[in-house]
C-alpha cells in the first residue's frame, strides 16, 4: 500500500521510493529488497516499469509508474485500511464510535 500510495504521487525509481519510505515514515518504514516488493506489484499488474533516465552519476534508472489497476487496488487497500485503524481505535476508546 505504501509504494502504491508512493507512486501514485509521482513516477520513482527504486532507490528513491526507498529512501522516500523511510523519511516520511520517520524512519519507522524500510524496504530491504525493493524489487521483491517491486517484481511482485509488476506481476499483479499495479504497477509497470516506465521508463529510464540517466541520474546526476551517469548511472541509468528504472522508473516506475502506477497502473489504472494499481489505482483501484490503492483504493480498496486504503479503505480496508481505514475500517481496521477505526476498529482498533473503538477497541482503545472502550467501544465508543472513532471519528
Amino acid at each position: 500500500m505504501v509504494v502504491l500510495s508512493l507512486l501514485n504521487t509521482e513516477d520513482m525509481y527504486a532507490q528513491q521510493i526507498m529512501c522516500a519510505l523511510e523519511e516520511r515514515s520517520g524512519g519507522m518504514i524500510s524496504i530491504v529488497f525493493p524489487y521483491a516488493a517491486l517484481y511482485r506489484l509488476i506481476e499483479n499488474g499495479y504497477i509497470c516499469e516506465a521508463y529510464k533516465k540517466n541520474a546526476p552519476d551517469g548511472r541509468r534508472r528504472q522508473y516506475y509508474q502506477i497502473t489504472d489497476g494499481g489505482r483501484t487496488y490503492l483504493g480498496e487497500l486504503q479503505a480496508v485500511y481505514r475500517r481496521v485503524i477505526d476498529g482498533v481505535g473503538r477497541i482503545l476508546l472502550g467501544g465508543e464510535a472513532h471519528g
